[in-house]
């Protein structure tokens, strides 16, 4: 199995992941419930399943299919050897049937593979052994990957870090940290590596400069959880700046709990690299027909695990439109898997006040305006009471602002989705709710359908 982030071809990487594609479909084949199901419904059978070219006979998998019944999508390891039979551990994706969270199984052998997924990303992005990483993710009541992967990327390469622990996770965690408290842990532990969800790391940097506190030793921001646009980018440059952080480098994630890592930049700009193309393999394809688009065209990103034991996915839609390169990264030399298009979501069209509203053009317009700072969207009923009391869009923006800023977003968003918005100046972030209390999403639908 190779382990490095690139390959010395395109010809080297696809016979390796050929291989384990063959090794990956002998087993599903035989023990996986949810596509031995399918392929009989589709009249398929491991031999229709030659080479990487004939996983497009599958149709795709939809988040919603394994949230119906994620135990269908594990596989049965007995009798196979023991590091594919162990479960090493069990994270936690977002949403389910019933309001739970999806459990996401990685045996010794997935976890093994983790740890060699979680260093390449650290070599991509630029990591180095005297780095000192702030785990700036909270603790949260189910297990998600994002805190404690980051310790696990730092035992791959053998790196330092510690976690500031922020907020509190439950009413039975005692542990947790204010902010001011955290600024000073990043500030006394000569933190280099700053990684967490964009929204807090900014407020991390806004207070260490109320405080007067300097951190010129972060020269890394790695980023993930939330959309984070160029604008937001250049506006947290501007915060470590003034933190004395004068060439800190942010570097944007693509992540996914389907992952157990994230698709990175190797430098800003030069689109998000798939760390290890032996593991997993990351697609577009057409929205209409699903099959496989050339490089260069934009559609849906698929993701087809390649070496995994416990929960295994293939063909399975990530939810988001970008475009894909196997081109050398012109800058860091690596063949792999490449989006080189800022991943949007592929989500419905919303019915506001009869209007028909994309999100996720009211959210790169406000982004534009708002660069970093945080913010939310809301659609609500104007009184839940009565049904065809027609709805609202709000938008509620933290810290403080003018009526200048306040007619500047009300004019953008109208402009953009046809919508006059509400808007709210100085709310806590806080209040909005969060996903699993890491991750906060920026446009919700408060009305029941």
């Amino acid at each position: 199995m190779n382990t490095e982030h690139s390959f010395a071809s395109g010809q080297e990487m696809l016979a390796v992941r050929e291989k384990a594609f063959a090794e990956t479909m002998d087993v599903v084949c035989q023990r996986h419930p949810h596509y031995q199901a399918l392929m009989r419904q589709q009249g398929l059978s491991r031999a229709d399943f030659k080479s990487l070219r004939d996983l497009a006979l599958l149709p795709l998998t939809h988040k919603a299919d394994y949230m119906a019944a994620p135990e269908t999508f594990t596989l049965n390891t007995e009798g196979l050897p023991l590091e594919m039979q162990t479960v090493w551990d069990t994270m936690y994706t977002t949403g389910s049937t019933g309001g739970q969270p999806t459990p996401f199984v990685s045996t010794s052998f997935d976890f093994f593979n983790i740890l060699a997924l979680q260093r390449n990303m650290l070599r991509l992005r630029g990591v180095h052994s005297q780095d000192v990483i702030a785990n700036l993710f909270p603790l949260t009541p189910a297990p998600h990957g994002a805190w404690i992967r980051v310790l696990h990327a730092a035992a791959s390469m053998n790196v330092r870090v510690f976690c500031a622990m922020p907020g509190q996770a439950s009413p039975y965690f005692e542990l947790g940290h204010g902010l001011d408290e955290v600024v000073q842990l990043v500030q006394s532990q000569g933190a280099t590596v700053l990684w967490g969800v964009p929204s807090y790391i900014y407020r991390v940097l806004g207070r260490a400069g109320e405080l007067g506190l300097r951190l010129p030793s972060v020269r890394l921001v790695f980023v993930t959880g939330e959309a984070m646009g160029e604008q937001a980018r250049s506006d947290m440059q501007q915060a470590l700046r003034r933190v004395g952080a004068d060439s800190a480098q942010v570097s944007i994630s693509y992540g996914a709990t389907e992952f157990q890592g994230g698709l990175v930049e190797c430098t800003p700009g030069a689109g998000f690299h798939n760390p290890l193309p032996g593991q997993l393999l990351i697609e577009v394809v057409d929205p209409h027909t699903h099959q496989p688009l050339p490089d260069g065209e934009p559609g849906w990103v698929v993701l087809t695990h390649l070496q995994r034991r416990g929960t295994v996915l293939l063909r399975y839609a990530l939810g988001d439109t970008s475009v894909r390169t196997q081109a050398p990264c012109p800058h860091c030399g690596a063949i792999t898997d490449r989006l080189i298009q800022t991943p949007h979501r592929v989500d419905a069209l919303l019915k506001v006040k009869g209007m028909l509203v994309n999100p996720a053009v009211v959210l790169a317009a406000l982004d534009e305006v708002l660069g970093a700072r945080a913010y939310q969207v809301q659609v609500r009923p104007t009184d839940p009471a009565q049904p065809l009391a027609g709805d609202v869009l709000q938008v509620w923006v933290e810290g403080a602002g003018d009526a200048a800023l306040q007619q500047a977003l009300t004019e953008r968003v109208k402009q953009v989705c046809g919508v006059t918005p509400q808007v709210g100046l100085g709310a806590d972030p806080h209040s909005w709710g969060a996903d699993q209390h890491w991750k906060r999403k920026k446009f919700v639908d408060l009305r029941a359908h």
